[in-house]
């Protein structure tokens, strides 16, 4: 039976395994679980898991060990195989669930059902199912170190937001009964809570229980004097007067002035937002929303003020403080205006700010008031006109975050996730019509950039041209170049929002962002704008952190190596394109020089295998590691290859991705490798195309393309000696050599191997002497000259250990390991190839570590050490299955074939070895496989077929020259006497 696995965190965290409750006894299982869940479906970076685990000072080894812990999860979950449940993507990780296996997921379906509800009734019950699903506060008991929980805080919110919502429906249905009992509770529970007081009252009021309800108002009125020294608010007031009064209609509450604007018909999405912000004006205090122009806050803004109404009774003031025009509202005159409305004739509103401000806080000090101040500027704008009480509430809106804005509770708002962008749309355009062209309807969510600004306009262009279809919009909107004429229409104009921003910068931080809107990357760090500045990075840096405090650039989170890195939306970057009058090449050429620099002396720390560039002075690489440096530049350098390539760069285009070869090699990074490999070919000058295709051959090799990689190899050799190269000609004899060697012709790879070696010592390549010398090694013990291999093998050793090259001195290891397995000493073998397995750790090479686990597993087997072997092969395993690497799934099979519990078993693994070794065209797999199969046949009591492919097996190896491998096959079939 297939297993099922359910979560829950709408309490404590557990796990059911079939209906039954699995314990996670590690902390840091529990809390990376956590983590994973509460985002589920969606990638969780790797820095956001560390900050979970460690805190926000994660030590070096942090990324290893969060791979470890993620690799534990997967073996708890049964899920090291299959991998259908956590999932790895190239910034973290993710965990991916159905609605019904995660209640976190149930909870947030009910919740948007119940807003959709076509009656009451409905609504009480999708609110009364997503209520009974919480156990406890949410992840109860899991500790995470990371310093922002406001995802698990909102969740909770969201817990009372749908009780209070499922007590108001009960009640308006006259079920005071059935929520009696349980309001008792909450009130109990959760004493600050006015709603819940109110709607007890309400209950006990509604059901004749008078005395009861004037109880629970005393109660009420003492808790709030004795916690918060305030009185109850005026909707518990006004129940209060109606229970006096002994009457069961409403009692008439004076309201004050209302100046909000219209409610936004089509408002759609920020359900979390929502949630957050209306619960929290209901409890009183400041509230800023934060985001760049156009995202939607004054949207918001008024939406959750008018949801909030009724907690308001004696006013709602709303403000626009013009934040982004040339001359902003000042407090004098805001404070004049909000006097007026509180009902102050003109004449006696105070001359000074100060006696201005005075009057307003004393009007407000015993009035339930929200105010809403949109557009701000600055602090100072602001702050002499909050309410400073603690019955009203403020909401502020801003392009600036407002930071010293005291005890006030900042959300900041992003561009619409796609899911409400749509919604959005539809809602403005119409089911039907988006329904009929789901793809243009995307296309142009997209280029809208999710901005809720570029949204509303692009759907009032389309309701007023009804005989448009969308996919005439979205052609248009694809041209960058005329997209902002698209996004006008009346009063609504993303050109104009983006550019009050724009224009507010001085001359030179203008320029930074043009220029900034020209680099194609994804995100980058501040030292990006050193060089298209020509600043130094400390000046460069303050340029961009300007851009982020004007909402031009976002900050985007850390990188790996602690960076602070910054992005661009997608408009305003269209927008800074339009305003640049650079000519890209130009304005970007040092930018290019400066990635390429740094690209180089990083390439230079890296492990390089089969190829390494003529060594030149350099200086040293100081950004840290240079792997590490390359994970968190890698998607920045992928798009600058392109683009340099697209801007005529050609020379710096090809020699990037020169330089990120190694490190594609080291990460196994196989399909970025071959597409950048492929832009650099296309624009290399005559004199680097020979080290591309030398490169293109390793990358073949990796991916077990022999033939390709063989013809890669020759033409590289060619177009070295051509340019009279001869370092890098006896790279392409050696790569040539290897290729006879996996193909079976030693005696072909022999001389390869000698013609590389003579290059290499006559262009003083000490690091192409040693490959060569293992690959020599390498083939004397196929050959079953051990004696020989062993000679080759001691050499290089000593040649890599007075190179001090950790690389070289790993594969003169492993080779040393794989001979002594041969030679039957297999405690050494053991111990070289675990030496190597370290080495290959710490270089940070997963693909030579999972080969090497291999040959270790392999040696673990034949010294009756099954258990450490199956740990190996597992983890080996993990990465194949990872980069669908189908050498070393059919290693894998052939050493299982040989542990299996059964001969079924047996022999379906060994015919699935036969099967892929015969797709990939390699006579030496194929003959290995052949001789597993044969083994598993014999264990069958298939006698006669097993010595059949014995046969097969023995003749394939003896013609590739693997003497040593058919001397075997001879001994374990015909063991003799004894």
């Amino acid at each position: 039976m297939q297993r099922r696995w359910e979560f829950r965190v709408l309490g404590s965290l557990q796990v059911i395994d079939s209906g039954q409750v699995v314990e996670l006894r590690s902390a840091k299982q529990r809390v990376l679980l956590s983590a994973l869940l509460m985002k589920a479906n969606a990638p969780v970076s790797s820095y956001e898991l560390m900050e979970h685990l460690w805190g926000d000072e994660p030590s070096g080894s942090a990324r290893a060990t969060l791979q470890t812990y993620v690799m534990r999860l997967r073996q708890a979950l049964d899920d090291l195989a299959d991998r259908k449940l956590v999932r790895t993507w190239p910034t973290g990780y993710s965990i991916h669930l159905d609605d019904d296996q995660l209640d976190l997921l149930t909870f947030q379906r009910l919740r948007a059902e119940a807003r959709r509800a076509p009656d009451l009734e409905t609504e009480a019950r999708l609110l009364g199912e997503a209520a009974a699903l919480w156990r406890g506060p949410a992840l109860d008991q899991v500790s995470s170190l990371r310093v922002e929980q406001t995802d698990v805080q909102r969740l909770n919110e969201q817990r009372w937001e749908v009780l209070e919502r499922r007590n108001d429906a009960e009640l308006q249905l006259g079920r005071y009964d059935r929520v009696v009992d349980e309001l008792r509770s909450l009130v109990a529970q959760h004493p600050l809570r006015e709603r819940f007081w109110f709607q007890l009252m309400l209950a006990l009021h509604r059901t004749g229980q008078q005395a009861q309800a004037l109880d629970v108002f005393r109660r009420a009125r003492e808790v709030l004097a004795d916690e918060l020294g305030i009185d109850p608010n005026n909707e518990l007031r006004a129940l209060h007067m109606e229970v006096l009064a002994g009457s069961s209609a409403p009692v008439a509450v004076q309201s004050g002035p209302s100046w909000l604007p219209p409610a936004v018909g089509d408002f759609s999405g920020r359900a979390d937002e929502v949630a957050l912000l209306t619960a929290g004006l209901r409890a009183g205090g400041t509230w800023t929303i934060t985001g760049p122009g156009g995202v939607g806050k004054t949207s918001l803004a008024v939406h959750c003020a008018h949801a909030v109404r009724d907690a308001f009774p004696d006013g709602r003031l709303y403000l626009n403080l013009r934040g982004g025009e040339h001359r902003p509202v000042e407090p004098a005159a805001a404070l004049d205006r909000l006097l007026r409305g509180l009902g102050v004739p003109g004449g006696a509103i105070p001359s000074s700010v100060d006696e201005r401000v005075d009057l307003y806080r004393d009007l407000l000090s015993d009035r339930r008031v929200l105010v809403v101040l949109d557009n701000a500027t600055t602090e100072a704008q602001v702050r002499p006109l909050l309410p400073g009480t603690t019955s009203g509430a403020a909401l502020v809106t801003s392009r600036a975050v407002l930071a010293g804005l005291e005890a006030a509770y900042v959300v900041p708002l992003d561009v619409l996730p796609p899911d409400d962008a749509l919604a959005l749309l539809r809602a403005a355009v119409g089911e039907a019509r988006c329904a009929a062209e789901p793809e243009a309807a995307r296309e142009i969510v997209t280029y809208c950039g999710k901005l809720p600004l570029a949204l509303r306009v692009a759907a009032a262009r389309l309701v007023a041209r009804p005989h448009w279809q969308l996919a005439k919009l979205a052609g248009r909107l694809s041209d960058e170049r005329r997209r902002f004429d698209e996004l006008s229409l009346g009063d609504l104009d993303v050109r104009a929002s983006l550019a009050l921003s724009y224009d507010g910068l001085g001359e030179s931080h203008r320029t930074a962002f043009r220029l900034l809107s020209l680099v194609d990357t994804p995100d980058f760090p501040a030292w990006t704008a050193s060089p298209l500045l020509g600043l130094d990075p400390d000046d460069a840096e303050d340029h961009v952190e300007a851009l982020v405090d004007a909402r031009l650039v976002d900050y985007a989170g850390r990188d790996a190596l602690g960076q602070v890195r910054y992005r661009l939306h997608d408009l305003l970057r269209a927008f800074g394109r339009e305003a640049a009058s650079e000519d890209p090449a130009v304005a970007l050429k040092a930018l290019f020089e400066q990635w390429l620099d740094l690209a180089t002396r990083a390439d230079a720390e890296l492990p390089h295998q089969a190829v390494r560039l003529e060594p030149r002075a350099l200086d040293p690489f100081d950004l840290g590691d240079a792997a590490a440096w390359f994970d968190a530049e890698w998607q920045n350098i992928h798009a600058l290859v392109t683009q340099a390539v697209a801007l005529g760069l050609d020379a710096q285009a090809a020699e990037l991705a020169i330089r990120s070869a190694a490190f594609c090699d080291l990460r196994a990074r196989f399909d970025d490798w071959e597409q950048i490999n492929r832009v650099g070919l296309s624009c290399a000058p005559p004199d680097r195309r020979p080290v591309l295709l030398q490169q293109r051959g390793i990358l073949r090799v990796r991916m077990h393309d022999y033939v390709a990689a063989s013809e890669d190899f020759q033409a590289a050799q060619e177009g070295f000696a051509a340019i009279g190269n001869v370092w890098g000609e006896a790279y392409g004899w050696s790569g040539m050599g290897w290729m006879h060697e996996w193909s079976g012709r030693s005696a072909e790879a022999r001389e390869a191997h000698r013609e590389a070696m003579s290059r290499f010592v006559a262009s003083g390549n000490p690091h192409g002497e040693i490959e060569v010398l293992c690959s020599l090694g390498a083939i004397e013990r196929r050959a079953g000259g051990l004696t020989a291999a062993s000679g080759y093998l001691e050499r290089a050793r000593r040649l890599a250990s007075g190179l001090g090259d950790e690389q070289s001195a790993l594969m003169a290891t492993l080779e040393l390991g794989r001979l002594h397995q041969f030679t039957g000493d297999l405690a050494a073998s053991a111990e070289f190839l675990r030496t190597s397995l370290a080495s290959a750790q710490r270089l940070g090479d997963p693909d030579m570590a999972a080969n090497i686990r291999l040959f270790l597993a392999d040696t673990l087997i034949r010294s009756g050490e099954v258990v450490p072997a199956e740990e190996q092969l597992r983890q080996a395993w993990e990465f194949f299955e990872e980069h669908d690497d189908r050498q070393g799934r059919i290693w894998v099979w052939r050493l299982r074939s040989g542990l299996a519990g059964t001969p079924e078993e047996a022999l379906e693994l060994a015919s699935l070895a036969v099967d892929q070794s015969r797709e990939m065209d390699s006579p030496p797999e194929l003959g290995r496989s052949l001789r597993v199969l044969g083994d598993a046949l014999d264990r069958a009591g298939r006698a006669e077929e097993a010595r059949e492919h014995w046969r097969q097996a023995e003749e394939i190896l003896t013609a590739a020259g693997f003497q040593a491998e058919v001397d075997e096959l001879r001994l374990a079939a015909n063991p003799g006497p004894g």
